[in-house]
């Protein structure tokens, strides 16, 4: 009896060394995912920032994409206006009203 005992010791004693050494890897594996994980919501708010970035500068395009509309309106309207002017100058110079 007592054999058996020794016997179911020293297989408990090997099993217990099997499941530290289990813990022990799945202690690095949890690590590794834990940093991982870490990165991966750096990479994250990285990206974050980026867009908003981009969404400002689309915003500013735009705006100027307005200013240059509105310049090119004004430039249309002096362009009518001048027209206009020499058609007047024009029509004075060959003596009609």
């Amino acid at each position: 009896m007592a054999e058996t005992l020794t016997k179911r010791v020293t297989r408990l004693e090997g099993l217990v060394g099997v499941l530290a050494e289990k813990q022990a890897r799945l202690d690095d594996v949890l690590v590794l995912l834990t940093e991982a994980q870490i990165r991966t919501e750096q990479r994250f708010q990285e990206t974050e920032e980026r867009f908003q970035e981009t969404d400002e500068r689309f915003k500013e395009v735009a705006q100027r994409f307005r200013d240059t509309d509105e310049r090119f309106r004004l430039v249309g309207e002096r362009i009518d206006n001048l027209v206009s002017a020499i058609g007047e100058i024009l029509r004075r110079q060959d003596g009609k009203p």
